[in-house]
């Protein structure tokens, strides 16, 4: 696995994990957010349980959505993600 790979899964882990906790601070079901964010229930449900990876494009979303609310936006700053690698990651990303 390289340090790209890496990086995303550490920081979709730590997503995943706080990810009900998140919907319940918004007043989210599980279909309501994958409404929201073009998935199904079903494909949350088996994010939330560990049954599936969450993509990047769902990641995205979700990172977005959640940042619009401020106790959400404050919440997800509490979770370790390493932000300052994601970001170092995405501009090099943006430059090739």
């Amino acid at each position: 696995m390289n340090q790209e790979e890496t990086l995303f899964r550490l920081c979709a882990q730590k997503l995943t994990a706080a990810l009900p906790v998140l919907r319940k601070m918004n007043n989210l079901t599980q279909k309501k957010m994958g409404e929201i964010i073009g998935v199904s229930r079903q494909t949350i449900t088996n994010i939330e349980s560990g049954k599936s990876e969450m993509k990047w494009s769902v990641f995205l979303a979700i990172m977005f959505i959640f940042s619009l609310d401020a106790d959400s936006a404050e919440y997800i700053k509490r979770l370790d993600i390493p932000f300052t690698e994601l970001k170092t990651w995405l501009q090099q990303k943006r430059e090739e």
